[in-house]
């Protein structure tokens, strides 16, 4: 310490002679520059470092909110996708009995549901296409069955269809 103090003594001195050599305006000048460069300091080393490091972390939690977000959804997707394909495999039922529970559900007449072996021929005189495909899904989907061939002609009627011929079976 004697050391540091040492060195420190001949600046000290000086510095006291200089500061006594100024006037008392130029005392009071110099006192207050001394004030603002030391608020600048605090300003400039603590206070923006320190604010800037609070932006990051807030900037890495909201990140991490909205990764956890996506990771709460597709846990939900996953848990519905779960959910269906317990319904797929638990479609109770015959065939038959599948078939008009899924054309029910979207409303569909069937003029058609004739058994040809292991699976089933089933025509729609007139069906609107958007309700079609939902029951194709709904058939493939929740009910467990497999559909081997569809044909379907265009009606005069806009966005209505006639489902001529679908084949249908069991999942394998």
């Amino acid at each position: 310490m004697n050391r540091i103090t040492g060195h420190l003594t001949p600046y000290l001195d000086l510095g006291k002679q200089r500061w006594q050599q100024f006037n008392q305006r130029e005392q009071s000048l110099l006192a207050v520059l001394a004030g603002v460069l030391f608020i600048a300091f605090l300003y400039f080393v603590i206070w923006q470092p320190s604010s800037q490091a609070v932006a990051n972390a807030e900037r890495q939690l909201a990140a991490q909110q909205q990764q956890y977000q996506w990771v709460q959804q597709a846990i939900a997707r996953y848990k519905k996708l779960e959910e269906s394909s317990s319904e797929q495999q638990s479609a109770s039922g015959s065939v038959s009995q599948r078939i008009n529970r899924a054309a029910a559900a979207q409303d569909i007449q069937i003029a058609r549901l004739q058994p040809q072996g292991q699976e089933y021929l089933l025509s729609v005189d007139e069906v609107a296409f958007s309700d079609l495909l939902s029951f194709l899904a709904e058939l493939e989907q929740r009910q467990g069955l497999s559909l081997k061939a569809v044909d379907i002609a265009k009606l005069n009627t806009p966005g209505q269809v006639r489902l001529r011929k679908l084949l249908v079976s069991e999942a394998s």
